[in-house]
């Protein structure tokens, strides 16, 4: 969880998220000119992770986060 300092939100943040883990790679029919390959996650303890960065308050903009 995460709190604003500035305006003391702690429901809504703007940031950056990644996720990382073992895929399935297949050719996307519904879209194949645009985006010729699709993916989806095989979730496993072993094989899934993220990372997640909060870098501003969605309400006032302040950089001023902390995790609570």
């Amino acid at each position: 969880m995460y709190k604003c300092l500035d305006c003391g939100n702690t429901e809504k943040f703007i940031g950056h998220a990644q996720e990382k883990g073992d895929v399935l790679i297949y050719k996307n029919d519904l879209n194949y000119k645009k985006e010729p390959y699709a993916w989806v996650y095989k979730i496993s303890e072993k094989s899934w992770g993220f990372d997640l960065r909060v870098d501003k308050c969605f309400f006032c903009n302040s950089a001023n986060i902390v995790k609570i």
